[in-house]
C-alpha cells in the first residue's frame, strides 16, 4: 500500500514544533518520534538523537518500543479474526490458552477475550507476574500463575489493568491461525498497511536495524540502558514501531479500517475495540489512560475511552524502564497524534495533550504542571508533602539488629526474596526478577518495621524507591510485603518451621 507522504510537524502550525522542544528539552530526552494525523494528512518530527551522547539522528524509520501501545495491536488482530468468524470477542479464552488460570475456577473457564483485552478480570498490578519477571520465563509459564493473584474487584464489575491478559489474547490469537501473534499481526495488518518498520518481542532485535535505544531517567537525566527483547509479554507491551508506521496506524483508526481505499479490517469489527467495555474513573484510574478532569472514561479493547474537554478521546500510553509513549486519537475531529521517546522521562503523555490543544483551539495550560499535579492528586499529596516524603530520614541514630529480618521468603508465584544484613540495613534479591537486587534501609516509622528499597541497577532507578514491611511474631519476621514498580506482593518466611 503507498503511504501518504509525510509533511515536517511546522508546516501544520509553527506552534506544534516549539512545543516539543520545549517539553522534551525540559526532560533532558535523547529523542523522539512525533507523528500527527489531521484530516487524513500526515505530518511528522523526527526530534534529537537515538542514543544520548551518539551523533545518530532519529529518522522517520527509526523504531521506538511503545510499551503498552502495544495492547492496540492485540485488539485489532482479534477484530481482523472477529470479522473473518473465526474467533468471537465472548469465546472462552481457554479453549485457545487452556493453560491460563485464575484465583476462581469459575472465572478461568467464563474469561473471554473480551475480559482479556477488555481489563475486567477484576485483578491488581501485582508482584512479578504483572511486570518484571525475568525475560527469560515465556508467557505460558506467567498464565498459570495468575491464579496466585487474588482480586481486588468482582469479576467484571470494573477497570483493572493486568498486562497478562493481553498477552493470553495474543498467544490465543497466533494459536487459532496456527501462524503466532507477530505472523498474523503482520499478514493481515501490517503488510497491507505497508508498515515494514514495526516490529515486537525477541524478534524485534534482529528485524529492525534502525531502533531507538533505551535511557532511565535518574536524578533528571538520561542514563543510557540496555533494551529488552522479548515475547514474554508481547501483546500487554513489546512492539517497535516507527514514526512512518505510526501514521499508517493513525490512519487506520481515524479511518474505521480504511486506508487509501482499501477495508484492512472491517469497520464494525475495528470500531468495537474503540467502544466502552468496563467503567474508570477519571482522576483516579492510571492517569495516562484516562485524561483526569474528563467527564466520563472507561476501557474498550486494548484503548482507554474519555474525553478531552468534550471531544470524545480514545487513547493509549507505554512505558517500559528506558521508552515511554502516547497515542492518542480524537475521532469526532480527525485527529490522530503519536508521541514515543527513548527515556523513561514523564513526557510523552502531557505533549501529546499539548498538542491536541493547539489543534483543538483549546485554552492555554501548561501540560507538564497540569500532569504532575493531577499525578499528586491521585496520590492523595501535595508537591511539599512529596518532596517530604522522598527526604523520610532513615534510621541511622542508633544500629538496629537485623536479625528478625534476614532470611528466606516465598510467594507461589513470584518465587523467593532473599534478604541478608549488610551495614546499615538489608541486601535483596529476587533470583526470578529481572535486576530485582536492592539495598533496603530501615525508615523511621513509629511502631512499623519498614525498609526503604533501593535498587541497584539502574533500570529501575526511574521510579520512586520501593518498601518492603514486616510482619512480627516471636520475635522473627513471619512475612514481608514487597511493594515495588506498580504493585506489592507478600513473601512468607520458608526458612523456618
Amino acid at each position: 500500500m503507498n503511504r501518504t507522504e509525510a509533511r515536517p510537524l511546522d508546516s501544520l502550525d509553527p506552534r506544534l514544533a516549539r512545543i516539543c522542544d520545549a517539553h522534551l528539552g525540559a526532560l533532558r530526552v535523547p529523542g523522539a518520534s512525533v507523528a500527527l494525523v489531521v484530516n487524513d494528512r500526515c505530518y511528522h518530527l523526527a526530534w534529537g538523537h537515538k542514543s544520548v551522547g551518539v551523533n545518530d539522528p532519529v529518522t522517520l524509520n527509526t523504531g521506538f518500543d511503545i510499551g503498552s501501545g502495544s495492547k492496540s495491536f492485540v485488539s485489532a488482530t482479534v477484530a481482523s479474526l472477529v470479522a473473518d468468524g473465526l474467533v468471537n470477542w465472548d469465546d472462552p479464552v481457554v479453549r485457545h490458552v487452556p493453560e491460563f488460570e485464575l484465583y476462581d475456577p469459575w472465572v478461568t473457564q467464563q474469561v473471554s477475550f473480551r475480559d482479556l483485552c477488555g481489563n475486567r478480570l477484576g485483578l491488581p498490578r501485582a508482584g512479578l507476574m504483572e511486570a518484571g519477571l525475568s525475560p527469560s520465563y515465556p508467557a505460558e509459564y506467567v498464565f498459570p500463575r495468575l491464579r496466585h493473584t487474588a482480586p481486588i474487584a468482582p469479576f467484571r464489575s470494573r477497570f483493572t489493568y493486568v498486562n497478562a491478559g493481553h498477552t493470553a489474547a495474543a498467544v490465543a490469537a497466533g494459536r487459532i491461525t496456527g501462524l503466532g501473534f507477530l505472523a498474523t499481526l503482520r499478514q493481515r495488518i501490517l503488510s497491507p498497511l505497508g508498515m515494514n518498520n514495526t516490529s515486537g518481542g525477541f524478534e524485534a532485535r534482529s528485524a529492525l536495524a534502525d531502533q531507538a535505544g533505551w535511557h532511565a531517567h535518574v536524578q533528571g537525566r538520561p542514563v543510557a540502558i540496555e533494551s529488552l527483547f522479548t515475547d514474554q509479554f508481547l501483546g500487554a507491551g513489546g512492539m517497535v514501531v516507527s514514526g512512518v508506521d505510526a501514521l499508517q496506524w493513525l490512519r487506520l483508526h481515524l479511518g474505521g479500517g480504511l486506508v487509501n481505499g482499501v477495508q484492512v479490517v472491517e469497520r464494525k469489527a475495528l470500531l468495537e475495540t474503540h467502544t466502552p467495555q468496563v467503567v474508570a474513573r477519571p482522576g483516579s484510574d492510571i492517569l495516562s489512560l484516562f485524561c483526569p478532569d474528563a467527564h466520563m472514561a472507561s476501557y474498550g479493547l486494548g484503548w482507554a475511552v474519555s474525553d478531552l474537554q468534550g471531544h470524545p478521546l480514545v487513547c493509549h500510553s507505554g512505558a517500559i524502564f528506558g521508552a515511554t509513549s502516547m497515542t492518542l486519537l480524537l475521532p469526532s475531529d480527525g485527529i490522530g497524534i503519536a508521541v514515543y521517546a527513548n527515556s523513561a522521562a514523564p513526557v510523552t503523555t502531557p505533549l501529546a495533550y499539548a498538542l491536541a490543544s493547539v489543534l483543538l483551539n483549546l485554552p492555554p495550560r501548561d501540560w507538564a504542571a497540569w500532569y504532575e499535579s493531577a499525578t499528586l492528586r491521585a496520590l492523595g499529596q501535595t508537591t511539599h508533602e512529596a518532596a517530604a516524603l522522598a527526604d523520610t530520614a532513615l534510621q541511622t541514630d542508633h544500629p538496629l539488629d537485623l536479625t528478625p529480618f534476614v532470611g528466606r521468603f516465598e510467594h507461589p508465584a513470584d518465587g523467593e526474596l532473599l534478604l541478608s544484613a549488610t551495614e546499615g540495613g538489608l541486601m535483596g534479591h529476587v533470583p526470578q526478577g529481572y535486576r530485582m537486587g536492592f539495598r533496603a534501609l530501615p525508615m523511621l516509622k513509629a511502631g512499623e518495621q519498614v525498609f526503604r528499597v533501593l535498587f541497584e541497577h539502574t533500570e529501575r532507578q526511574s521510579a520512586p524507591p520501593g518498601e518492603l514491611r514486616f510482619t512480627i511474631a516471636n520475635g522473627y519476621a513471619v512475612s514481608v510485603l514487597f511493594s515495588f514498580g506498580v504493585g506489592s506482593r507478600e513473601f512468607t518466611r520458608s526458612d523456618r518451621n
